[in-house]
């Protein structure tokens, strides 16, 4: 059991990943198709148990409204702003766009349940983002990419990531997926999304440390130095705190997967380098999430339940 426990920590297979990638490299035609599968597996094992009824829906309509403006609003700028840094660099900063432009990470969900946030108001919110990006997504590459990406490819590949893997977990549901298994298995695929996405630029990222020095401090601040700030800011609104985690988590996690698969499909002939802010942010991203897991308790103290009399 204690090896199963290590086998579930993200952590060990990012490592890894980065490891392999930079060690071995991954050269392929078909890298950016091996991106499309791990991502709509680990999509499907992470979005498999989820639990709602059509009525919760109007029952969280504010705080889902909060959500999809925390995604697409603030995460979006803020993911904008930082990318401005690199505009000069075209493949840069449309690996920028892309990142800026994908909705939140599926594992809203996990962290909702580590953070002891409202996981009902996290799943509502996550299906909600995903409907919406089926718009946001081809609308903000279009305006900022311009014709570089045609939005319908867009389009299609944001369905492709999303319909499929909620369509699928359905009649998956049916299975019962032990939670070990389904965490191995998304952990793994995690392993090989920043294996591939490193190992592609790999003779970039050795002839160009400069860049990615640059990228990997600009990542920090987006999630980092982010969350520091925004956590009292959101506690001072008043919000409950199941609620302000979820927020939180919004206003920082993109679905950088998605990202990655999407630069390497849609944008790795002409612009190979155009992949690296998403790979850089999703090695970020996943430390952060054991950094603001280990410190979150601190930062926004649970309330006791007071004891009856």
């Amino acid at each position: 059991m204690a090896g199963l426990a290590v086998l579930t920590d993200i952590k060990l297979w990012v490592v890894l990943g980065i490891i392999l990638g930079l060690a071995v490299g991954f050269d392929h035609p078909d890298s950016g198709t091996i991106l499309m599968i791990a991502l709509m597996i680990q999509m499907i094992l992470a979005l498999d148990g989820l639990d709602f009824h059509k009525d919760d829906f109007s029952r969280y309509k504010r705080s889902i409204a909060i959500s999809i403006g925390c995604c697409f609003i603030l995460n979006t700028s803020i993911t904008l702003l930082t990318g401005l840094f690199f505009i000069d660099d075209t493949a840069l900063w449309y690996g920028w766009v892309m990142l800026a432009a994908v909705p939140c990470a599926v594992s809203l969900i996990s962290a909702s349940l580590f953070m002891h946030g409202d996981t009902k108001m996290a799943v509502l919110s996550l299906i909600s983002i995903y409907l919406v990006a089926m718009a946001a997504s081809p609308i903000i590459t279009k305006l900022l990419i311009g014709d570089a990406i045609n939005p319908l490819d867009i389009l299609k590949y944001v369905i492709l990531f999303v319909v499929i893997p909620f369509a699928i977990t359905i009649p998956l549901k049916r299975l019962h997926l032990p939670r070990i298994p389904k965490l191995i298995g998304i952990n793994a695929m995690m392993l090989i999304l920043v294996m591939i996405g490193l190992g592609s630029r790999r003779d970039y990222i050795f002839s160009e440390p400069e860049v990615i020095f640059w990228l990997v401090l600009a990542c920090v601040l987006r999630v980092f130095v982010f969350s520091v700030i925004l956590v009292p800011l959101i506690r001072r609104t008043g919000c409950r705190r199941e609620d302000g985690v979820i927020y939180m988590v919004l206003s920082i996690w993109r679905n950088s997967s998605m990202a990655v698969s999407m630069c390497m499909v849609l944008l790795s002939a002409e612009y190979p380098e155009a992949v690296l802010p998403a790979i850089i942010s999703l090695v970020v991203e996943s430390t952060w999430f054991a950094f603001i897991n280990g410190t979150i308790d601190r930062m926004w103290p649970r309330e006791e339940p007071t004891p009856t009399q």
